[in-house]
């Protein structure tokens, strides 16, 4: 919704100006990340309720950029527009967007196709940086029973990369959680 998007944009915009009251150690100035790398799991059980729905002490939303998991409920490609709104400027030291697919999206051309138009809007849109993962729910569940035999299985967490199985449990639940998209 543009309007949510714009009460973010004007928060962004504030804590950007409020640190460029201040300097780095080297005498510059700071500059505004839209990121948390995995940050957002230990920095979410410090904070209360939110008004979305979100309960106290669980995950803030992943990546920075990204919507909270389950409250994208518009698609991918509604995502990216949100995402878009956001002036690039509060992203000067960096922005991270992740985003989940089903494998079973790419099976096809017409998947191959809608996923490579997308990428295409993701590019035309200016958005400072994308990352997927493209695994199922089931299977990062059997991982966290039977992590042995998942050892090589590999994610995306929120600007690193890291294998799933060796993840705290926090955030392999968060990881579990995050929306994943079917069609675009």
């Amino acid at each position: 919704v543009e309007w949510v998007d714009r009460l973010g944009a004007k928060w962004a915009e504030y804590f950007k100006e409020r640190l460029s009251h201040y300097t780095n150690y080297r005498g510059g100035r700071y500059h505004t990340g839209m990121y948390t790398v995995s940050a957002h799991v230990p920095m979410g059980e410090n904070v209360g309720a939110g008004p979305d729905g979100r309960l106290a002490g669980t995950p803030l939303a992943d990546g920075g950029m990204s919507p909270v998991y389950g409250r994208d409920i518009s698609g991918p490609t509604a995502v990216l527009n949100s995402v878009a709104r956001l002036d690039r400027n509060l992203t000067s030291n960096g922005g991270l967007l992740n985003m989940k697919f089903l494998p079973e999206f790419f099976r096809t051309e017409t998947g191959i196709d809608k996923f490579a138009a997308f990428l295409r809007t993701f590019v035309d849109l200016e958005i400072p940086h994308i990352q997927f993962n493209v695994v199922r729910r089931e299977d990062l569940i059997a991982a966290r029973e039977n992590p042995e035999q998942y050892r090589g299985l590999t994610i995306r967490v929120a600007g690193y990369t890291a294998y799933f199985t060796e993840l705290a449990d926090e955030l392999q639940q968060e990881i579990i959680a995050r929306t994943s998209y079917t069609d675009i």
